[in-house]
């Protein structure tokens, strides 16, 4: 099984922008020292309370001169918001960079803030998600690439570099609806999923539909390979310190989301009704309950335990490691969680 790193990277209060960066290349460059495969930064805008990584590329780019074996993942490049020929010529030079160790992890997005901020109608997402993807593929495989669509045209340009990864760097794309679990299953892109959007209950209702479309559309069932699991994940012998350290910071987190979608509507960004039903849910989430269906907060051994459950049932073979969900656990507890992580769970898994 392969363990990677999740950064959202919130930064609020007397937080330093510069220090957080600082502890997320400490800690991934400590990462691979540790054993993990992988680190995967995700694109957000606009709100420090959620996320201060509107360039993810640029953070792997410092990592890629860091590290040698570390993959370099975006979980996610939201396409609908760049021109798809500037992220083409952007992962490509990454992975230049690094000598080929890039992961291009891709979504549509939902957060309505992102899209009347960069003036892009949210309704035309899933169109501009399909239509990017098609003009970076082919800006990577062809010697040169040409495209009339309804949003992008490209007339006969040779994109440089090519990436070092042939035919491309692995794709992998965010599903959290089902409509889009589908989608990607029917098109056999490999999928990341994340427990805060698709809690445990909820995965057993939709992998299936993304696994049956795969299959449907005649693709190859790569197993556990197929689904990567972004999992909120805190280890420490001490039950009572883990809660101390994370109940606060993961109750920032489901706090914001919920913030972030109410203040949507009142900005008449939104309709009420296309509030995703997991966002009111987020927002009453319990601690208890949040250990229960989206996060593993608990000792070593019982960490093992319900990671081996959550292998045998959804056939993942990739877990991406969110140790500071909401931003508040201090980069010392980090650190020592990934530790006591690496030395005591990821042996017997």
């Amino acid at each position: 099984m392969k363990f990677g790193l999740h950064y959202q990277l919130p930064c609020f209060g007397s937080q330093s922008p510069v220090q957080r960066y600082r502890d997320t290349i400490e800690q991934s460059v400590h990462a691979e020292a540790l054993g993990f495969e992988s680190v995967w930064p995700v694109e957000q805008h606009f709100n420090a309370d959620l996320s201060i990584t509107p360039a993810p590329l640029l953070l792997l780019a410092a990592l890629a001169e860091r590290t040698r074996t570390l993959r370099l993942g975006i979980a996610i490049v939201l396409l609908p918001l760049s021109h798809p020929l500037r992220i083409a010529e952007e992962i490509a030079t990454l992975d230049v960079l690094s000598n080929g160790r890039v992961e291009f992890g891709v979504g549509r997005g939902s957060i309505p803030s992102h899209f009347t901020g960069f003036g892009v109608p949210q309704a035309e997402n899933r169109e501009r998600f399909a239509e990017a993807l098609e003009v970076i593929v082919q800006a990577w495989t062809a010697e040169r690439v040409s495209h009339a669509g309804r949003f992008f045209k490209v007339d006969n340009l040779c994109v440089v570099p090519k990436p070092v990864q042939q035919p491309h760097p692995p794709i992998r794309a965010a599903a959290s609806s089902v409509e889009t679990l589908e989608y990607m299953g029917r098109m056999g892109y490999p999928i990341f999923v994340a427990t805060p959007t698709n809690p445990f209950p909820r995965l057993r209702q939709n992998l299936p539909i993304y696994r049956e479309a795969r299959l449907r559309s005649g693709h190859p069932d790569n197993g556990g390979e197929d689904v990567t699991l972004a999992l909120p994940i805190y280890v420490d012998h001490s039950r009572a310190r883990i809660r101390e350290l994370m109940e606060p910071s993961i109750n920032h987190y489901l706090q914001t989301v919920a913030g972030i979608y109410r203040s949507a509507v009142e900005r008449s960004e939104i309709a009420p009704v296309h509030v995703p039903e997991r966002v009111e849910r987020i927002g009453r989430m319990t601690w208890e309950q949040a250990c229960e269906v989206m996060a593993i907060f608990d000792t070593p051994d019982a960490c093992v335990q319900r990671l081996r459950r959550v292998r045998e049932e959804f056939n993942v073979e990739r877990i991406i490691c969110w140790f500071n969900t909401g931003g508040m656990v201090p980069h010392v507890d980090v650190m020592r969680s990934m530790e006591l992580f690496a030395a005591q769970v990821m042996p017997h898994l």
